[in-house]
């Protein structure tokens, strides 16, 4: 299957050890780690669009419900399906909410957005009792171990704005 992949974007992991399900991991990792490993080593190349990116982007509660009302089936099927998540994240984290889907989904469809991207190796931890689930990046590349992530660290606020919007809108 990798050699049958062009190009693969994940979303998953908290490349700085920020996570959300555990103080070090992201939930879709530390879900299933050796799942998550198996991808990592078969894979000779991944992007990584993590948690850390995703907080880094977030969008405006009143901008998403404006679109959200959009007499469109993309927009009512999105409010359906995001309705208890966005209600949670008004609750919990504020102003924003965070997408994390439709970011790696805006970096898969218009790569050129991405502006800040870094190449490094990553693995899964698989053992730490603390750290299990967490996506390692070798930032001083000292293990010896080939780049094998594009990380998205930042991207176009406004072109990924216009992305959901688009998509929600049906332009």
């Amino acid at each position: 299957l990798p050699q049958r992949v062009k190009r693969f974007v994940v979303m998953g992991g908290a490349i700085t050890g920020h996570g959300n399900i555990t103080p070090a991991a992201e939930f879709n990792i530390a879900f299933d780690p050796e799942s998550a490993h198996i991808v990592f080593t078969s894979f000779p190349f991944i992007e990584v669009a993590d948690w850390e990116a995703t907080i880094a982007h977030g969008l405006l509660h009143r901008d998403v419900e404006q679109w959200l009302a959009a007499d469109t089936d993309k927009a009512r099927f999105y409010e359906l399906i995001s309705r208890q998540t966005r209600l949670w994240s008004e609750d919990s984290r504020g102003e924003r909410w965070y997408a994390a889907d439709a970011l790696a989904m805006a970096w898969a469809l218009q790569p050129e957005g991405g502006k800040v991207v870094e190449q490094r190796p990553l693995s899964i931890e698989l053992t730490g009792t603390r750290t299990r689930g967490a996506t390692i990046v070798d930032w001083n590349r000292q293990t010896g171990v080939a780049d094998n992530t594009a990380l998205l660290i930042g991207y176009d606020q406004a072109r990924f704005e216009a992305q959901v919007r688009g998509a929600l809108l049906g332009q």
